[in-house]
């Protein structure tokens, strides 16, 4: 069903309010919507699944629950696999949420190069998503698992920072490293 349907049924629509009152709840219905008929790949189910895990991870896991960070986490891949742009975002979320989605971006085959050095440079909010989306993809088919490590790896140098989140987030990082490690490469 689409987010737009699905709000349009409740007694007082979460869109018609303004979208700081409920940022990660207007997040998740964006991107329900712009991601509305992907699927990852290797996979059958909706792509919106796997923005929902890394906002839960954020929130479950590394324990931060600021509404700007869940609303990027849900907006992570938004830019990169969608049409809605930069601007809107940041007339609709704000500009933190739509600053730290466009460090999370890849918008060409050439960016891939600079990537992984405009993360390590973005602020710690932006660096905590790429970790949590880091984690999530850890739990994907099983023949991405060695493209996904060499990444895994790669978001846990983005620990380089004492806040409490960043500390979280490394260590369920480097602890399911390990493990999957183990698994892909036993001994």
């Amino acid at each position: 069903m689409k987010a737009k349907k699905f709000y349009a049924m409740l007694p007082t629509p979460l869109l018609s309010l303004s979208p700081a009152a409920f940022l990660w709840q207007y997040a998740a219905a964006v991107a329900a919507e712009a991601h509305d008929g992907q699927t990852p790949p290797g996979s059958g189910m909706p792509y919106f699944a796997h923005p929902s895990r890394v906002a839960l991870i954020v929130s479950a896991v590394f324990g931060c629950h600021d509404q700007e960070v869940l609303a990027t986490a849900l907006l992570h891949d938004v830019l990169e696999k969608t049409k809605v742009n930069r601007e809107g975002m940041a007339i609709a979320m704000g500009a933190n949420v739509a600053s730290w989605v466009e460090y999370l971006s890849k918008t060409s085959p050439d960016e891939k190069k600079i990537y992984w050095q405009r993360l390590a440079a973005s602020p710690w909010q932006a660096r905590l998503v790429k970790m949590a989306d880091a984690l999530d993809h850890l739990n994907g088919p099983p023949e991405y698992l060695a493209e996904r490590l060499k990444s895994a790896h790669k978001a846990l140098a983005l620990a380089t920072s004492a806040e409490p989140e960043i500390q979280r987030a490394s260590a369920a990082l480097r602890d399911a490293i390990e493990a999957l490690s183990s698994l892909h490469n036993p001994q």
